[in-house]
C-alpha cells in the first residue's frame, strides 16, 4: 500500500482499499504511513483518497515527528495543505524540533501563498522552535521579502530573540537587507506613505529615504498584497502597478520640490526614478504620469524631463509641458521636448501656444527655436503682434517682424500702441508704415481720448505719462488741428478733462483756438459748455487769453454765452467772465433767443439776475414773438421754486401784457395752466385781466370754463375777480358763476356782487339736467336770476344776502310770475328755512325805492360797459355807487 501511494499505482491502491471495505482488515498504521508518503510525493489525489478512507490527518512519522501538514507546508504543496486544513489538521502542531507548519513553510524559493493559507487558518505567527527561531527570523534568513512583509503584517513581534539573542533585524543587518526590513517592519509607519491601507506602500518609504537597494528588492517581490490568493493574481498586478506609479509620482514631486527651493539634484533620487521606470510602468499608468512631466518641466530638472519623455506612451502634450518650458524660458527643455515630438501647435486653455508664452515673457531664444520648428500662419503671427503691443514687448515685436509683414497691420495696431504710453512701441509702428495723421483715427486724438481708468490694473504714473506721449506725437508730426471729420485735439483735450499743461502745449504748437472743431459746429470755447466739461473755468480763462472769440456762434447760432446760461447757478462766474471778454448780451440764435430769453426758458434765476445786472434787454422777444415771461412756460408747468423766475422777468406792464399773434397773453397762459401763483404774480405786475385771445377768451372765462367744481381753480378765480376781471366777462361766461351760487360758494358770491357783476338772468336750460331738479319749471331755468339760483340750491344765506343788497332782477320782484312758478316748484322740495324765507319775502310788498332801483339797474344792462353807463347817468354819486354795488348795504358773517 505504501508503495502504491509512492508510485501512484491507483488500481493497486483501489484494490487494497476495496479489500478493507469488504471486511478484510488494513491496519491504521498502513493508512497513516501511506498518507505521510503521499504528502512527501505531493500526490494530492492519493492524499484525498487516503483521508476519505480513514487515514488520520494529524498522524506523525517516527523520525522527525512531522505531520502531513508539516510535510505539505515544507514542500510548498499549497493545495494539499489547504485540503488537510479543511479536514481539521492541527495548524499549530510542532515537529520534533518545535517547528510549526508556518516555520517549515518559509523557504528560499518563496512561500507567500503557503503563508497566506496558514495565516488564514489562524496559525500562531510568533511561535518559536527549539532554537527560539520564529517564522519571521527564518524569512529574513532565507531573504524572502514577500514572506517578511506577510509575517510583519500578520503581527510578528519584531523584538523577539532566538536562543542566541538575535532579533530578525539583527539577521537582516548581517545579510545586508536592513533597509528593506526597516521599510517593512512597522505597518503603522508604512501606511503614512500611502493613500490607502495596502501594505505595498513600503515602497514609498524606501524610495523617499533613498534606499536604492531596498527599492530594487521590493520591486522584485512577487506582489505587494499579502492577502491576495493565487487566483487574484491579475488584481495583485494591478495593485502593484498603482503602487509603483504613486511611488514614482511622489519621488518626482520630491525632486521638483528640492529644485524649487534651490537644492542640488539628488543623484540617488534620480537613480530611483530610473529604477522605477525600468521596472515596468504599463501604458495606462504612463499616461497618468503626464502631470509629473509638467512638474518636472516647471522645476527645470532636465534630467528628470528626459527620463519621463523616454517613458512609453506618456502624453508629452497633455497640459503641454512645452508651453510651461517656453513660459519659464528653459531653452534646453524646449529643445528636448521638441526632439521627443512635443507639438508646438498645442494650445493652453487660454488658446495660446508655447510660442506666445515665450514671446510675451521675453524668452526670445525659445521663441526663435519654436518658430524654426513650426512657423505659424501670417494671420496667427499678426494676432501675436497685437498681444506684443498690448504687453509693451518691443523685442517681442521685433522678433515677429523678422518672421512676418508687420507693415500690413501697423495702422490697426496704432491705438493699442498708444494705449501702452510707450513711445518706442509707437515709433516702431510708425517705422513700419503707420500714418500718425490717419483720417479715420489720428494718433493724437487716440492719446487724448484715452483715460487712465481704461487700464485694469491701472498703469503707474511713470508708465502713463500722457503729456509725454502727446509731446512725442506732436514732435513726430501729429496735427494739432482738426483732421477730416474728427474732433479737434483742443476739444478732445477739454472733453477728457486734461490738465492745463496739455491745453497750453497744444496752443503753443499751433492749435487754432477759433477752429470749428466738430461736426456739430463747436469751437473749443463753445465745446467747454456744450459738452459740459467739469473743469471749464480754467479752460475758459486759458482760451480767452489765447484769443478765443466769445461771439463765434455754435451751429444753431448759439454763442458761448447762450451755452453758459444753460448751466446757470453752477457757473455764474463764467457768465461774468464772458461778458467781460466782450460777449454780446443781445446775440440771437437761430430761434431768435437771446441769452436772457434762454435763461428764462431753462429756469435759471441766478443767470437772469447776472444778465440783468450786466444790462441785458428785458424786453427782448424771440422769432415767435415770445418774451422772457412767455419763455418761463416754454418747458410746461412752473413747479415750486420756478415762480421766482417769473417774478424776475415780469418787470413791467408792457412785458406782462404782450400778446402773441393768436392773442395769447401771459395771464391767459397762466389761466390755461391753472397756475394760481403765476396769476397772482402777473396781476400784481399789472397784467390786464380784460385782454382776450383770438377766441374771445379772457383769463377768467378760461378758468370758469374749466371750473366744474375743482377747488384748485378757486384761488385764481378770486384773484381775477378782485382785479376786476368780471367787467369784461360776457354773459355766457356767467353760467358757472351761477353754478357756484347753487353750490354755496359764498365768498365768491360776495366778490361777484362787490366787484362789478350786474344782476341779470341767464338761460340755464342747457345745464339743468346735471342738477336733477325736474320739479323746477323750464320758465325758471330760461330766466335764472342770482336769487333764483340761490333758492334752487337751498342757499338761504346767499338768498338773504342778495335781497338785502338789492342784487335783484325784474323776475325777482314780489308778485312776478317767475317768482310764483319758482315757489310752486320748490313746494315740498326745499328746506324749511328756505321755505320760511321765501314765504316771508313774497308776503311783504317791496318799497317804491326798491322797485325803482331794480328797474333802473335792469335798464343799465349787463356787466360789460355797465360802469361807464352808470357814470353817465345824472344820478348822484352815492346812487351810482349803489348801482355798481361798490359798497354792501348788508353783510352777514355767515357769508364768509
Amino acid at each position: 500500500m505504501i508503495m502504491s501511494a509512492k508510485i501512484v499505482d491507483l488500481s493497486a491502491l483501489d484494490q487494497l482499499l476495496q479489500i478493507q471495505q469488504g471486511g478484510h482488515f488494513i491496519s491504521q498504521d498502513h493508512l497513516n504511513v501511506s498518507l505521510l508518503e503521499a504528502c512527501r510525493q505531493g500526490r494530492k489525489f492519493i492524499v484525498q483518497k487516503l483521508v476519505r478512507s480513514g487515514a488520520e490527518v494529524n498522524v506523525r512519522d517516527n523520525k522527525r515527528c512531522t505531520t502531513p501538514l508539516h510535510i505539505a507546508a515544507e514542500q510548498g504543496f499549497v493545495d494539499i495543505a489547504a485540503f488537510l486544513l479543511d479536514k481539521d489538521a492541527d495548524v499549530d502542531a510542532c515537529d520534533g524540533h518545535g517547528n510549526s507548519a508556518l516555520i517549515l513553510a518559509v523557504n528560499r524559493a518563496g512561500s507567500s501563498d503557503m503563508l497566506n493559507l496558514l495565516l488564514a487558518y489562524k496559525a500562531k505567527v510568533n511561535h518559536k522552535n527549539s532554537q527560539g527561531v520564529t517564522a519571521l527570523m527564518k524569512a529574513v534568513e532565507v531573504m524572502d521579502i514577500d514572506a517578511v512583509k506577510i509575517l510583519i503584517l500578520a503581527g510578528s513581534k519584531l523584538k523577539e530573540r532566538n536562543k542566541f539573542g538575535k532579533t530578525a533585524r539583527y539577521i537582516a543587518v548581517k545579510l545586508g537587507i536592513a533597509d528593506v526590513f526597516d521599510s517593512l517592519k512597522s505597518k503603522a509607519r508604512v501606511e503614512l506613505f500611502c493613500y490607502s491601507s495596502h501594505p505595498g506602500c513600503a515602497l514609498y518609504k524606501a524610495a523617499l529615504n533613498n534606499q536604492v537597494e531596498a527599492v530594487k528588492i521590493l520591486l522584485d517581490c512577487r506582489y505587494l498584497q499579502p492577502n491576495v490568493q493565487c487566483e487574484d493574481l491579475h488584481k495583485s498586478k494591478e495593485a502593484n502597478q498603482n503602487i509603483k506609479k504613486d511611488t514614482l509620482r511622489n519621488l518626482i514631486q520630491s525632486i521638483c520640490s528640492d529644485a524649487k527651493y534651490g537644492k542640488d539634484l539628488d543623484g540617488a533620487k534620480l537613480e530611483l526614478v530610473k529604477i522605477l521606470l525600468g521596472s515596468g510602468i504599463d501604458d495606462e499608468r504612463a499616461k497618468l504620469l503626464s502631470s509629473a512631466l509638467i512638474d518636472a518641466t516647471e522645476s527645470g530638472v532636465i534630467e528628470l524631463v528626459e527620463l519621463l519623455c523616454k517613458l512609453k506612451n506618456i502624453y508629452i502634450d497633455r497640459e503641454s509641458a512645452l508651453i510651461r518650458a517656453a513660459e519659464i524660458g528653459r531653452l534646453d527643455i524646449v529643445k528636448l521636448l521638441l526632439n521627443f515630438g512635443a507639438d508646438p501647435k498645442q494650445e493652453s486653455f487660454r488658446g495660446q501656444t508655447a510660442l506666445t508664452y515665450a514671446l510675451k515673457n521675453g524668452h526670445f531664444k525659445c521663441a526663435d527655436v519654436l518658430l524654426q520648428n513650426d512657423k505659424p500662419s501670417e494671420q496667427k503671427l499678426h494676432e501675436m503682434a497685437k498681444v506684443a503691443v498690448k504687453e509693451r514687448q518691443l523685442e517681442y515685436l521685433e522678433v515677429l517682424a523678422s518672421h512676418c509683414n508687420i507693415d500690413e497691420i501697423s495702422q490697426s495696431l496704432m491705438k493699442k500702441g498708444i494705449l501702452t504710453w510707450d513711445s518706442k512701441i509707437v515709433q516702431f509702428l510708425i517705422d513700419h508704415g503707420a500714418d500718425i495723421n490717419d483720417t479715420s483715427c489720428p494718433a493724437l486724438l487716440i492719446a487724448l481720448k484715452i483715460r487712465r481708468s481704461y487700464y485694469d490694473p491701472p498703469l503707474s504714473r511713470e508708465d502713463c505719462n500722457q503729456l509725454d506721449m502727446i509731446k512725442f506725437l506732436v514732435e513726430s508730426g501729429a496735427s494739432v488741428n482738426r483732421v477730416h471729420h474728427n474732433d479737434s485735439p483742443l476739444i478732445v483735450a477739454m472733453e477728457n478733462n486734461y490738465n492745463l499743461d496739455v491745453l497750453h502745449y497744444l496752443l503753443k504748437h499751433g492749435a487754432d483756438v477759433n477752429e470749428i472743431g466738430d461736426d456739430e459746429g463747436n469751437t473749443p470755447l463753445t465745446a467747454i459748455f456744450a459738452r459740459r466739461s467739469t473743469r471749464h473755468p480754467r479752460f475758459l480763462e486759458a482760451l480767452l487769453k489765447a484769443g478765443a472769440d466769445p461771439n463765434k456762434a455754435y451751429s444753431d447760432g448759439k454763442t458761448t454765452l447762450h451755452l453758459a446760461v444753460c448751466i446757470g447757478k453752477d457757473d455764474l462766474g463764467s457768465i461774468k467772465q464772458l461778458v467781460s471778454a466782450g460777449a454780446d448780451l443781445e446775440a440771437r440764435d437761430s430761434d431768435g433767443m437771446t441769452p436772457l430769453l434762454l435763461a428764462a426758458r431753462e429756469w435759471q434765476p441766478e443767470a437772469i439776475k447776472v444778465l440783468k445786472e450786466c444790462g441785458a434787454n428785458m424786453k427782448a422777444i424771440d422769432n415767435g414773438g415770445k418774451n422772457a415771461v412767455f419763455q418761463t412756460y416754454k418747458r410746461g408747468y412752473l413747479y415750486d421754486g420756478h415762480h421766482e423766475i417769473l417774478q424776475l422777468v415780469a418787470s413791467d406792464k408792457d412785458q406782462v401784457n404782450i400778446q402773441m399773434p393768436d392773442g395769447m397773453t401771459p395771464l391767459i397762459l397762466a389761466a390755461r395752466k391753472h397756475d394760481n401763483k403765476a396769476i397772482k404774480i402777473l396781476l400784481e405786475a399789472g397784467a390786464d385781466p380784460h385782454k382776450k385771445n383770438n377766441n374771445q377768451e379772457t383769463a377768467l372765462s378760461i378758468l370758469l370754463d374749466r371750473y366744474f367744481y375743482k377747488l384748485e381753480f378757486m384761488a385764481g378765480l378770486k384773484l381775477l375777480i378782485r382785479h376786476g376781471a368780471l367787467l369784461s366777462l360776457p354773459k355766457y361766461g356767467c353760467l358757472n358763476l351761477y353754478h357756484m351760487i347753487i353750490f354755496n360758494e359764498r365768498e365768491l358770491v360776495q366778490l361777484m356782487v362787490t366787484h362789478g357783476m350786474a344782476p341779470m338772468c341767464v338761460d340755464f336750460t342747457g345745464v339743468k339736467n346735471s342738477l336733477s331738479m325736474e320739479h323746477i319749471s323750464d320758465s325758471v331755468w330760461r330766466n335764472l336770476s342770482p336769487l333764483a339760483a340761490a333758492l334752487v340750491g337751498n342757499r338761504k344765506v346767499i338768498a338773504r344776502y342778495l335781497v338785502a343788497n338789492w342784487f335783484l332782477t325784474p323776475v325777482d320782484l314780489v308778485g312776478s310770475d317767475q317768482l310764483k312758478n319758482l315757489k310752486v316748484g320748490l313746494e315740498g322740495k326745499c328746506s324749511l328755512c328756505v321755505k320760511t324765507f321765501l314765504d316771508e319775502y313774497v308776503s311783504q310788498p317791496m318799497s317804491l325805492m326798491q322797485l325803482s332801483f331794480v328797474a333802473v339797474s335792469a335798464q343799465l344792462g349787463e356787466t360789460i360797459g355797465r360802469e361807464e353807463r352808470v357814470r353817465k347817468t345824472p344820478l348822484a354819486t352815492f346812487l351810482q355807487d349803489r348801482l355798481l354795488f361798490k359798497k354792501e348795504m348788508w353783510s352777514s358773517p355767515a357769508m364768509f
